[in-house]
Protein backbone atom coordinates (compact mmCIF):
# COMPACT_ATOMS: atom_id res chain seq x y z
CA UNK A 1 0.00 0.00 0.00
CA UNK A 2 1.41 3.51 -0.76
CA UNK A 3 1.12 5.62 2.02
CA UNK A 4 -1.17 8.82 2.20
CA UNK A 5 -1.22 11.98 4.61
CA UNK A 6 -5.04 10.62 4.56
CA UNK A 7 -4.46 7.61 5.67
CA UNK A 8 -1.67 8.54 8.23
CA UNK A 9 -3.71 11.22 9.66
CA UNK A 10 -7.85 10.32 9.35
CA UNK A 11 -10.84 12.29 10.95
CA UNK A 12 -9.87 10.55 14.39
CA UNK A 13 -6.58 13.06 14.35
CA UNK A 14 -9.06 15.82 14.05
CA UNK A 15 -9.83 15.94 18.06
CA UNK A 16 -6.30 16.86 17.96
CA UNK A 17 -6.53 19.86 15.33
CA UNK A 18 -3.01 18.87 14.30
CA UNK A 19 -1.13 16.50 12.59
CA UNK A 20 0.94 14.18 14.96
CA UNK A 21 3.98 15.33 16.23
CA UNK A 22 6.60 13.63 13.88
CA UNK A 23 5.23 14.97 11.38
CA UNK A 24 4.64 18.74 12.76
CA UNK A 25 5.94 21.24 9.94
CA UNK A 26 7.83 18.58 7.50
CA UNK A 27 7.95 19.91 3.96
CA UNK A 28 5.95 17.78 2.00
CA UNK A 29 9.20 15.97 0.51
CA UNK A 30 10.22 15.34 3.71
CA UNK A 31 7.00 13.76 4.67
CA UNK A 32 6.42 12.14 1.45
CA UNK A 33 10.30 10.12 2.23
CA UNK A 34 9.21 9.03 5.60
CA UNK A 35 5.67 7.58 4.11
CA UNK A 36 7.59 5.89 1.50
CA UNK A 37 10.08 4.49 3.80
CA UNK A 38 7.09 3.52 6.19
CA UNK A 39 4.47 0.40 6.00
CA UNK A 40 1.43 0.24 7.61
CA UNK A 41 0.43 -3.45 9.89
CA UNK A 42 -2.78 -4.04 11.81
CA UNK A 43 -2.41 -5.89 15.36
CA UNK A 44 -4.37 -7.72 17.98
CA UNK A 45 -5.38 -6.57 21.56
CA UNK A 46 -2.55 -8.25 23.60
CA UNK A 47 -0.02 -9.01 20.84
CA UNK A 48 3.59 -7.86 21.80
CA UNK A 49 4.90 -5.89 19.02
CA UNK A 50 8.51 -5.48 20.63
CA UNK A 51 10.01 -8.13 23.51
CA UNK A 52 12.21 -6.56 26.18
CA UNK A 53 15.63 -7.70 25.39
CA UNK A 54 14.63 -7.41 21.87
CA UNK A 55 17.16 -5.46 19.17
CA UNK A 56 14.68 -2.30 17.87
CA UNK A 57 14.07 -2.56 14.44
CA UNK A 58 10.94 0.65 14.30
CA UNK A 59 9.60 3.07 15.71
CA UNK A 60 5.96 2.98 15.81
CA UNK A 61 3.30 5.32 15.06
CA UNK A 62 0.03 4.73 16.33
CA UNK A 63 -2.81 5.41 13.96
CA UNK A 64 -5.49 3.78 15.84
CA UNK A 65 -5.77 1.87 18.79
CA UNK A 66 -3.63 1.93 22.42
CA UNK A 67 -0.08 0.44 23.20
CA UNK A 68 1.79 0.23 26.27
CA UNK A 69 5.35 -0.35 26.85
CA UNK A 70 6.47 -2.48 29.90
CA UNK A 71 8.93 -4.31 31.95
CA UNK A 72 9.13 -7.14 33.50
CA UNK A 73 11.14 -9.05 36.25
CA UNK A 74 12.49 -12.60 36.85
CA UNK A 75 8.97 -13.03 38.59
CA UNK A 76 6.97 -11.93 35.78
CA UNK A 77 5.58 -8.64 37.55
CA UNK A 78 4.83 -6.04 35.14
CA UNK A 79 4.97 -2.08 35.50
CA UNK A 80 3.80 0.04 32.58
CA UNK A 81 5.89 2.53 31.92
CA UNK A 82 4.33 4.57 29.10
CA UNK A 83 0.45 4.37 27.18
CA UNK A 84 0.24 5.15 23.93
CA UNK A 85 -2.37 6.29 21.78
CA UNK A 86 -3.37 7.56 17.98
CA UNK A 87 -0.63 10.45 17.19
CA UNK A 88 1.74 9.07 19.50
CA UNK A 89 5.18 7.33 18.75
CA UNK A 90 7.17 4.95 20.87
CA UNK A 91 10.85 3.05 20.45
CA UNK A 92 11.99 6.37 18.85
CA UNK A 93 14.47 6.74 21.77
CA UNK A 94 15.43 2.79 22.12
CA UNK A 95 16.75 3.14 18.49
CA UNK A 96 19.44 5.41 19.55
CA UNK A 97 20.65 3.79 22.71
CA UNK A 98 22.03 0.98 21.17
CA UNK A 99 21.88 -3.22 22.02
CA UNK A 100 18.82 -4.90 23.30
CA UNK A 101 15.25 -2.97 23.97
CA UNK A 102 14.90 -2.16 27.75
CA UNK A 103 11.00 -2.69 27.51
CA UNK A 104 8.70 -4.88 25.71
CA UNK A 105 5.93 -3.22 23.69
CA UNK A 106 2.05 -4.77 23.78
CA UNK A 107 -0.84 -3.59 21.90
CA UNK A 108 -3.69 -2.89 24.55
CA UNK A 109 -6.59 -2.31 22.14
CA UNK A 110 -6.70 -3.77 18.48
CA UNK A 111 -4.25 -1.45 16.61
CA UNK A 112 -3.54 0.24 13.22
CA UNK A 113 0.30 1.33 13.72
CA UNK A 114 3.12 2.48 10.80
CA UNK A 115 6.47 0.93 10.83
CA UNK A 116 9.16 3.62 10.34
CA UNK A 117 12.75 1.27 9.51
CA UNK A 118 15.17 1.91 12.40
CA UNK A 119 18.02 2.94 9.44
CA UNK A 120 15.58 5.33 8.31
CA UNK A 121 15.25 6.79 11.22
CA UNK A 122 18.76 7.20 11.48
CA UNK A 123 19.99 8.27 8.04
CA UNK A 124 17.11 11.22 8.20
CA UNK A 125 17.29 13.15 11.03
CA UNK A 126 20.73 13.99 9.99
CA UNK A 127 19.42 15.09 6.56
CA UNK A 128 16.49 16.56 7.94
CA UNK A 129 16.44 19.38 11.02
CA UNK A 130 12.53 19.36 11.35
CA UNK A 131 12.31 15.82 11.54
CA UNK A 132 15.09 15.61 13.90
CA UNK A 133 13.30 18.51 16.08
CA UNK A 134 10.25 16.54 16.01
CA UNK A 135 11.89 13.25 16.99
CA UNK A 136 13.34 15.64 20.15
CA UNK A 137 9.98 16.88 20.91
CA UNK A 138 8.82 13.30 21.32
CA UNK A 139 11.53 12.39 23.19
CA UNK A 140 11.71 15.76 25.93
CA UNK A 141 8.14 14.90 26.16
CA UNK A 142 8.00 11.62 27.87
CA UNK A 143 11.34 12.56 29.57
CA UNK A 144 9.03 15.14 31.61
CA UNK A 145 6.29 12.62 31.90
CA UNK A 146 8.62 9.96 33.30
CA UNK A 147 10.08 12.60 35.96
CA UNK A 148 6.36 13.31 36.71
CA UNK A 149 6.21 9.15 37.20
CA UNK A 150 9.15 9.04 39.66
CA UNK A 151 8.36 12.20 41.21
CA UNK A 152 4.33 9.92 41.95
CA UNK A 153 5.91 7.15 43.30
CA UNK A 154 8.33 8.85 45.57
CA UNK A 155 6.32 11.53 47.33
CA UNK A 156 2.67 11.43 46.56
CA UNK A 157 -0.16 9.46 47.72
CA UNK A 158 -2.25 7.11 45.86
CA UNK A 159 -5.22 9.74 45.71
CA UNK A 160 -2.60 12.13 44.35
CA UNK A 161 -0.87 9.85 42.13
CA UNK A 162 -4.89 8.92 40.69
CA UNK A 163 -6.28 12.69 40.90
CA UNK A 164 -2.97 14.24 39.57
CA UNK A 165 -3.36 11.49 35.99
CA UNK A 166 -7.25 12.47 35.90
CA UNK A 167 -6.12 16.13 35.90
CA UNK A 168 -3.93 15.33 33.11
CA UNK A 169 -6.40 13.22 30.73
CA UNK A 170 -8.64 16.42 31.82
CA UNK A 171 -6.26 18.95 29.83
CA UNK A 172 -5.18 16.85 27.56
CA UNK A 173 -9.20 16.20 25.75
CA UNK A 174 -10.09 20.00 26.85
CA UNK A 175 -10.07 21.90 30.16
CA UNK A 176 -13.58 23.30 29.24
CA UNK A 177 -15.11 19.93 29.02
CA UNK A 178 -17.09 18.61 31.80
CA UNK A 179 -16.69 14.84 31.03
CA UNK A 180 -13.90 13.17 29.73
CA UNK A 181 -12.70 9.46 29.13
CA UNK A 182 -9.91 7.68 30.53
CA UNK A 183 -7.50 6.21 27.60
CA UNK A 184 -7.26 2.62 29.48
CA UNK A 185 -8.98 0.26 30.90
CA UNK A 186 -8.46 1.39 35.08
CA UNK A 187 -5.92 -1.94 36.03
CA UNK A 188 -3.46 -0.52 33.41
CA UNK A 189 -3.61 2.99 34.59
CA UNK A 190 -3.07 1.49 38.67
CA UNK A 191 0.14 -0.60 37.38
CA UNK A 192 1.08 2.47 35.52
CA UNK A 193 0.93 4.48 38.97
CA UNK A 194 2.79 1.75 40.97
CA UNK A 195 -0.66 0.63 42.91
CA UNK A 196 -2.83 -1.80 42.92
CA UNK A 197 -6.41 -2.00 41.63
CA UNK A 198 -7.93 -2.33 45.14
CA UNK A 199 -5.45 0.90 46.11
CA UNK A 200 -6.76 2.73 43.23
CA UNK A 201 -10.21 1.96 43.96
CA UNK A 202 -10.17 3.37 46.89
CA UNK A 203 -8.40 6.36 45.79
CA UNK A 204 -11.54 6.98 43.31
CA UNK A 205 -13.44 6.70 46.26
CA UNK A 206 -11.53 9.80 47.97
CA UNK A 207 -11.90 11.35 44.63
CA UNK A 208 -15.58 11.09 43.88
CA UNK A 209 -15.94 12.96 47.13
CA UNK A 210 -14.37 16.39 45.77
CA UNK A 211 -16.84 16.41 43.07
CA UNK A 212 -15.88 13.66 40.48
CA UNK A 213 -18.24 11.42 39.18
CA UNK A 214 -16.63 7.72 37.72
CA UNK A 215 -18.89 5.92 35.24
CA UNK A 216 -16.87 2.86 33.86
CA UNK A 217 -13.76 4.96 31.77
CA UNK A 218 -16.10 7.50 31.37
CA UNK A 219 -15.07 10.73 33.85
CA UNK A 220 -18.00 13.52 34.61
CA UNK A 221 -16.73 16.61 36.48
CA UNK A 222 -19.86 18.20 38.96
CA UNK A 223 -18.15 21.34 38.57
CA UNK A 224 -15.24 22.88 36.45
CA UNK A 225 -12.42 23.38 38.66
CA UNK A 226 -13.02 19.79 40.65
CA UNK A 227 -9.42 18.52 39.99
CA UNK A 228 -7.69 21.76 40.69
CA UNK A 229 -6.63 20.38 43.94
CA UNK A 230 -4.43 18.46 42.49
CA UNK A 231 -2.55 20.52 39.97
CA UNK A 232 1.41 22.23 39.81
CA UNK A 233 2.87 24.76 37.09
CA UNK A 234 3.21 22.05 34.60
CA UNK A 235 -0.05 21.20 34.44
CA UNK A 236 -1.59 25.07 35.07
CA UNK A 237 1.01 25.65 32.06
CA UNK A 238 -1.45 23.54 29.40
CA UNK A 239 -4.58 24.37 31.09
CA UNK A 240 -6.71 26.99 29.40
CA UNK A 241 -8.67 27.58 32.72
CA UNK A 242 -5.35 28.37 34.45
CA UNK A 243 -4.80 31.96 35.92
CA UNK A 244 -8.59 32.92 35.42
CA UNK A 245 -10.60 34.32 38.36
CA UNK A 246 -13.26 32.29 38.91
CA UNK A 247 -10.65 29.22 39.59
CA UNK A 248 -10.94 29.42 42.88
CA UNK A 249 -7.16 27.55 42.69
CA UNK A 250 -5.58 29.67 40.04
CA UNK A 251 -6.36 33.36 41.14
CA UNK A 252 -5.38 35.83 38.10
CA UNK A 253 -2.85 37.24 40.47
CA UNK A 254 -1.02 33.90 41.49
CA UNK A 255 1.39 32.37 38.76
CA UNK A 256 0.31 28.64 38.73
CA UNK A 257 -1.99 26.61 40.74
CA UNK A 258 -1.39 25.60 44.00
Amino acid sequence: MILSGDIIWPKSFSKLSKKPQLFTSLSEDALQRVLKNSTLHNYKAGQLLVQQGDQPTHAYLIIEGRVRTLRTNEDGDEATIRMLGKGEVCMEAVLFMGGPSPVAVQVVEDAQLMLIPEKFVKKFVLQDHQFAANLLKIVTHHYKTAMHQIDAMAIKSPVQRVGYYFLQKHIEQGSDNMEFELPFKKSTIANHLGITPETFSRALGQIKKMGVEVDGEKIRLKEAYALCHFCDPDAAYDCTLSNKEDCPHCPAHAGNCH
